[in-house]
Formats: C-alpha cells, structure tokens, sequence
C-alpha cells in the first residue's frame, strides 16, 4: 500500500507514513486520495498532482506499490482536514496564555510531550496562583481546594484525580508522558482555566464591568 508523509491532523504525529487506501482522478492531472492514520486510525485526504508529464499516467500503479508517492515525484495542493491551530483559552491573564501558547506549539511536535506537559503544568500553577495566592501543594489538591470554594465545580475536582502529571513528584519522575496522558493534562487545563477565567471575564465583559486581569502585565 502506497503512503503520504504528512501531520495526521487528528493525532498530531508529524511526518507519518499515512497510508493510501484509494485514488480517484479529479482532472487529467490532480488525483483526490483517501488515507487512514496507521496510528490512530482516523481517516483524513489529499489531493496531489505529479511534477512531471512522464508520471501523471501512473498514479494507478504506484497506489499498489510500497512507495512513498512524495518520493516518486508527486507533490500535495490540498489536505484535509486541516491540522488545527493553538487553541489556547480566551481572556486569560496576558502571562497564563502565553505560557499556554508555548504548550500548544510544543503539543504538535512528535517527542516534545513532556515540553508540552511542563508548559500545560506552568499555566495551571501560574493561574491557580493567581485566584488563591496562599494555597500551596500539588495541583490536585489546589484545584479541589478551589471546588470547594465554589469557584470550580466539583467534577473538575474529580476529574484531577485521574490527571496522574498533576502530582507534584509527576514532574520528575523518570517516564516520559504519553501522548494520552498529555491530551488529558490538556483537556483539563483548558477546562479549568476556563472555568477561572474566561467564563468570569464573559460576565463582566456582558455587564460593563472591568476585567482587571486583561491589563495586568
């Protein structure tokens, strides 16, 4: 089976062998291929056009091949789905979403989780700093803290005690984060940050109101 070097746009792995699972000519030049994920499974498609004259008539044969279509002088002109931008929160404090900036960047690169993971961790910290300044400890027992203060809810609270990098001693354990570990860490900042901060500057922002942490430094 023929494969396409890309990002998969759904796990993020970059330069992947996704495979080709059929071809469809859209023109007398360009072909439209349907490929599937070898790692996650999730299908996603191209269209990709040859270099040449000499091998716009073989694109049949080289689907039934091993090869790398890249490699054998065709070029992609269009991929879909796109592979998403950051996504980072909005309304943050201006240092909390830049430290969530750099985890998302970091979140695309094969081999960075733990770059990522350290980042999604920071953001956290930095913003539960923010809310509750004299609370200290591991992340899950701040966030619980918080629950119980009515100012996150309590499956929030639930939730971080499925988030195994929460812990404090997680940071410098000798294992590297798994990729499934790091969307959990991610889908949990995200939630949590929200929680702190978007949906309390939304109100404020529908009342007139000053959202004094968009102008702090």
């Amino acid at each position: 089976m023929a494969f396409l070097p890309f990002t998969c746009p759904h796990c993020r792995v970059k330069n992947i062998a996704l495979q080709i699972t059929s071809g469809t000519a859209v023109n007398a030049w360009a072909q439209s291929v349907n490929l599937v994920c070898p790692r996650c499974k999730l299908p996603s498609g191209a269209t990709v056009r040859p270099r040449s004259v000499s091998q716009r008539n073989g694109f049949q044969t080289l689907l039934k091949s091993n090869a790398d279509v890249l490699q054998n002088g065709w070029h992609i002109v269009d991929f879909w789905p796109k592979p998403p931008a950051p996504k980072v929160p909005d309304l943050l404090p201006k240092d909390v979403a830049r430290i969530y900036l750099q985890a998302e960047r970091n979140l695309d690169i094969e081999g960075n989780e733990e770059a990522a993971g350290t980042m999604y961790r920071k953001a956290l910290d930095v913003g539960l700093r923010k809310v509750d300044p004299a609370t200290t400890g591991p992340l899950a027992a701040r966030t619980k803290k918080l629950a119980a203060a009515g100012k996150l809810t309590a499956d929030i609270a639930d939730w971080s005690d499925h988030i195994r990098v929460l812990g404090n001693g997680a940071v410098h354990e000798e294992d590297a984060i798994s990729r499934d570990e790091l969307m959990d860490l991610r889908n949990f900042a995200d939630m949590v940050l929200q929680y702190l901060f978007t949906l309390p500057a939304m109100v404020k922002k529908r009342r007139g109101e000053e959202v004094d942490w968009l102008d702090a430094p």
